[in-house]
């Protein structure tokens, strides 16, 4: 048997005798490992896929193709900077997090919600269409409300918080903070379901995954070796999930056209992620002009924020048009996201892009050596960064407005962690 020391937990002592090992120290959560044995992988499979059969004109593969993996290179060696500079030694003590705070992000997303679902209450007749087959979702007959809205999101950082305090073991949860949580649950599934928004789940999930994973001692060797092999059922698992999801979804729509459902799913998920780095290339080919320099790419959410969007169009342009129209022409509906790598290039060009995720890839190295020693940061910021990575192949989770309601919610955290890190000495 081994001795490893639960650092996540502060005074805690074990016997010589005990194998004990973190959790935070599994090798799939290590970014670079993440960057060079998962995502750049899955790019470069896309070599073998089947344009002609989904999309009217292929760009992949092409040498643009293959700087977006240069790119996914470059985050990982700035990932890996980041880790060899980076102190070692024992955790910091767990934070504290307050109830004031925890209710200052509850409250705010559950009334988003109702804001947003609430006309649902006189059209229930709206959600039977979903679940007869009738339609897909609802985005035509019920809207968001700018600068409302966007603080569901505030409910990923409630999630955050309570993950930290429920693995801490700090501090006891009150039956409303467990009761919050599993309201923001069953709200983002229901959001799926009516909205077509899976992300929404996903957020929740990885998000309370990952950072719960920080102060989650493993006891048993048997009980790590199982840990370890998460990856392994990964694939199996979003394939489950997504199957699931794309039944009450889609599937009426496209019997008549697949043999089976899970026929349906494969080539529906595989599709996701080809079209979108043909997508990214495709823009890059026929749109002229790049780099534009403007940050409408970067950081789109500022360009979608009002007021301050409306006063960056009329100083730098409205590039993004550009992109937009081109995937109206060439791109499916369904089908019309770009990976983040292929986006950067048309803000800042080759030589930007490599600085861009060199400087990406450190910040999100720092944050898993901060995650790994309970720094504030790290633990607040490293799931977040996860998600980033799991979409890059797909979008750009960090310039999305959904992210800054989000960033502001950890920001009120951080400074709560520190205002009670001061009281307590």
């Amino acid at each position: 048997m081994r001795l490893v020391a639960d650092t996540a937990s502060a005074g805690t002592v074990f016997r010589a005798d005990t194998f004990v090992r973190r959790a935070a120290d599994l090798w799939w959560l290590h970014p670079v490992r993440i960057m060079l044995m998962g995502l750049l992988p899955i790019y470069l499979s896309i070599l073998a896929y089947d344009f002609k059969k989904i999309v009217p004109n292929t760009y992949v593969p092409s040498g643009l193709f293959f700087f977006g993996a240069l790119l996914i290179v470059a985050m990982a060696v700035g990932a890996q900077w980041a880790l060899t500079n980076s102190r070692h030694g024992t955790a910091l003590v767990p934070p504290r997090i307050s109830l004031s705070a925890m209710m200052t992000l509850l409250i705010p997303a559950l009334i988003a919600y109702v804001v947003w679902f609430g006309p649902l209450v006189v059209r229930p007749q709206l959600l039977l269409e979903i679940i007869n087959g009738q339609r897909q979702e609802l985005r035509d007959d019920i809207s968001t409300v700018k600068g409302v809205t966007t603080f569901t999101q505030f409910g990923v950082a409630y999630v955050i918080a309570y993950a930290i305090k429920s693995g801490a073991g700090m501090q006891r949860l009150t039956r409303i903070e467990h009761v919050g949580a599993a309201l923001l649950l069953l709200l983002a599934i229901f959001r799926a379901f009516a909205w077509a928004e899976r992300l929404a789940v996903i957020e929740l999930l990885v998000s309370f995954t990952i950072t719960r994973l920080a102060y989650l001692p493993i006891r048993k060797s048997s009980h790590w070796k199982m840990a370890a092999s998460v990856p392994a059922a990964g694939p199996f698992v979003l394939y489950l999930l997504f199957t699931a999801s794309e039944y009450f979804r889609s599937w009426e729509f496209y019997t008549n056209q697949y043999d089976s459902v899970w026929a349906f799913t494969l080539d529906r998920l595989i599709n996701y992620y080809a079209t979108a780095a043909n997508n990214g290339v495709g823009a890059l080919v026929e749109m002229n002009g790049w780099p534009h320099y403007t940050g409408a790419f970067l950081f789109e959410s500022l360009y979608l924020m009002p007021g301050l969007g409306g006063l960056l169009d009329w100083t730098f342009g409205n590039s993004r048009g550009l992109e937009k129209i081109w995937l109206e022409v060439y791109a499916r509906p369904e089908f019309n996201s770009s990976p983040a790598y292929l986006r950067a290039l048309l803000d800042v060009g080759y030589f930007g892009s490599i600085v861009y995720f060199l400087l990406v890839g450190y910040i999100i190295g720092r944050a898993y050596a901060g995650f790994r020693r309970g720094y504030t940061f790290g633990l607040l910021m490293y799931a977040v960064f996860v998600l980033f990575l799991i979409e890059s192949l797909r979008y750009s989770y960090l310039a999305e407005t959904r992210f800054v309601p989000l960033a502001v919610g950890l920001i009120l955290l951080a400074f709560d962690i520190r205002r009670l890190r001061l009281q307590t000495g």
